[in-house]
Formats: structure tokens, C-alpha cells, sequence
């Protein structure tokens, strides 16, 4: 019997599903970064630092503990965690060089 290209109808189906997850986290990390800009703004108004480390490692060691409960490799996590708070850092570089005359 040989083999086929096609991969069978259920390995399809649970592709597609994966593609469907990844488009909606992609939306949520949007959906974070647009919080993130809104949480610079608001600090930028009443005159406080953009960034805070005391924030950030809390969220990191939030994510680490929720993905532990949920059977998932904490440190793993801890980097996407950084790396989310990263992509919302340069976003603030952006914006704000984007102002500077």
C-alpha cells in the first residue's frame, strides 16, 4: 500500500482547530497590548514611570503558578510571559518615538 500526500479528514479537522486557536491568541495578545498602551497612557497622564518590574514579575509568577495548575511547564511559560511584556515594551518605544519631535 503506498503512502498518500493528503493527511486523513480527522488530522485536517485537528489542524484546522489548532489554526482557529492560534488565530484567537494571536487576537488576545492584540487585545493584551492594547490594555498594555491604555496602562501607558494612564501612567504618562498622572506623570508615573511606563515601567514597572514589581508589575511584571508578578504577572510573570501569575502565569508560571496557572500554568502549573493547569499541567503545563511553569518556565515555559515564565518566557512567553516575558516575552508578551516585551512586545508590549517596544510598543511603548514605538509610540513614544513616534512623538518625540
Amino acid at each position: 500500500m503506498e503512502p498518500t500526500t493528503d493527511p486523513p479528514h480527522a488530522l485536517s479537522a485537528i489542524r484546522e482547530d489548532i489554526d482557529r486557536l492560534d488565530t484567537r491568541m494571536l487576537d488576545i495578545m492584540v487585545e493584551r497590548l492594547a490594555l498594555a498602551r491604555s496602562t501607558l497612557d494612564v501612567k504618562r497622564e498622572n506623570g508615573l514611570y511606563p515601567i514597572d518590574g514589581r508589575r511584571e514579575a508578578e504577572v510573570v509568577r501569575r502565569g508560571a503558578t496557572l500554568a502549573r495548575e493547569r499541567g503545563l511547564e511553569p518556565e515555559l511559560v515564565r518566557e512567553i510571559f516575558w516575552r508578551v511584556i516585551e512586545l508590549s515594551k517596544r510598543a511603548y518605544d514605538a509610540d513614544h518615538a513616534a512623538t518625540l519631535p
